[in-house]
């Protein structure tokens, strides 16, 4: 490929990719305010490791997220009294405890989820299974997943 017509395409990823970031963080913000008014994105983005993960330890979570554990602990508190999840002393370190979602929070979190997967699939619509099959095989390899 030419440097020109590489550097151009490149250009054009980094700018598509600007916008996903743009739309990601948009859509973070709504979903935290539809799972809990007043709820931020990073505690929703907990919220979140911990729907899918639990029971989840604070470091499981930070290193899910990348949050800070200064920050994870306070969110964490924060979700504790909104009642969004629960905490167990952890079997295997008595130091830590696993927290899990309750099962008004995990019912919240599944209805978002649906929603939102029926958005994104939308957009996807017109598109063939080659194209999504190429598509996810090529973002997987862009970030750093791809198995060959």
């Amino acid at each position: 490929m030419e440097p020109k017509i590489r550097s151009e395409a490149i250009g054009s990823i980094e700018d598509a990719i600007g916008r996903l970031i743009r739309t990601v963080r948009t859509n973070l913000s709504d979903n935290a305010s539809a799972f809990a008014p007043g709820l931020t994105p990073s505690a929703y983005s907990i919220m979140s490791v911990i729907d899918r993960m639990h029971p989840v330890t604070p470091a499981a979570i930070i290193e899910a997220t990348r949050i800070d554990k200064s920050l994870v602990s306070r969110q964490l508190r924060i979700l504790k009294d909104g009642g969004f999840i629960t905490s167990a002393p952890d079997p295997h370190d008595r130091r830590a405890d696993l927290f899990s979602p309750t099962p008004d929070a995990g019912a919240r979190f599944a209805e978002i989820r649906s929603q939102n997967r029926a958005r994104f699939a939308s957009g996807f619509d017109s598109w063939s299974e080659d194209e999504l099959t190429t598509f996810a095989t090529l973002l997987d390899k862009f970030m750093g997943r791809a198995e060959n």
